[in-house]
C-alpha cells in the first residue's frame, strides 16, 4: 500500500529490498520487478477486498498484541488443524489450497498495511509458530505441509525483511 517513490516511507520499503539482497542493487532491483509482477499476477488489490476467502481460520493466524520493541505479533496455531472440519475445508484439495493461500496473504497484507513505514516506525512483525497440538506439520499432513511451505516461499520471495523474528513454541 505504500507507492514506490513517493514519500519517505518509499526510502523504507526500498532498504528492505536492499537488505534482502545484502546491499546488490541489481539483485534488489530485480527481486522488486519480480515482486510488482507477482502482486499484479496475485491480484493483490482486488484480494483485499474478498470476503469470506478464510472462512473459520481466524483461530489458526491472528495478530494479538506486541513484544518489548512494540512489533505486532502474529500467531500460527497449527494444533487447530486438529479440528477434521476445518483440516478439510482448508486443504481437501487443490481449490481449498489455493483459498488457504490466498487467505493467508490477504491476512497478511492487511496486517502490513497497518504497519508504519516512517523512518523511526514499526515496519515488521514477530511471526511465532505454535506447534502445540499439531496435527504432525512435519510427518504425517502433506497438504498442511505443502501450503505452510508454499506460503514460507511466497514470503521470502514478495516481503522481504517483513519479519523482524520468527519464534517456534510447543515442539
Amino acid at each position: 500500500g505504500i507507492p514506490l517513490l513517493a514519500d519517505e516511507r518509499s526510502d523504507v520499503i526500498l532498504l528492505k529490498f536492499l537488505r534482502a539482497r545484502d546491499f546488490k542493487v541489481k539483485d534488489a532491483f530485480s527481486m522488486l520487478k519480480s515482486v510488482v509482477a507477482w502482486r499484479k499476477e496475485f491480484g493483490i488489490e482486488g484480494l483485499l477486498e474478498e470476503e469470506g476467502v478464510g472462512s473459520g481460520l481466524e483461530k489458526v493466524v491472528y495478530m494479538h498484541g506486541v513484544d518489548k520493541e512494540g512489533h505486532p505479533v502474529c500467531y500460527n496455531a497449527f494444533g487447530e488443524f486438529q479440528d477434521k472440519e476445518l483440516y478439510q475445508n482448508a486443504f481437501a484439495d487443490a481449490d481449498k489450497r489455493s483459498k488457504f493461500l490466498r487467505w493467508r496473504i490477504q491476512f497478511l497484507e492487511k496486517s502490513i498495511r497497518k504497519l508504519d513505514f516512517h523512518p523511526d516506525g514499526i515496519n515488521t512483525i514477530v511471526q511465532v509458530n505454535d506447534l502445540k497440538n499439531s496435527p504432525g506439520l512435519f510427518l504425517f499432513k502433506k497438504e498442511l505441509r505443502q501450503a505452510t511451505n508454499q506460503a514460507l516461499q511466497l514470503l521470502q520471495d514478495n516481503y522481504p525483511e517483513f519479519v523482524a523474528k520468527q519464534v517456534h513454541i510447543h515442539f
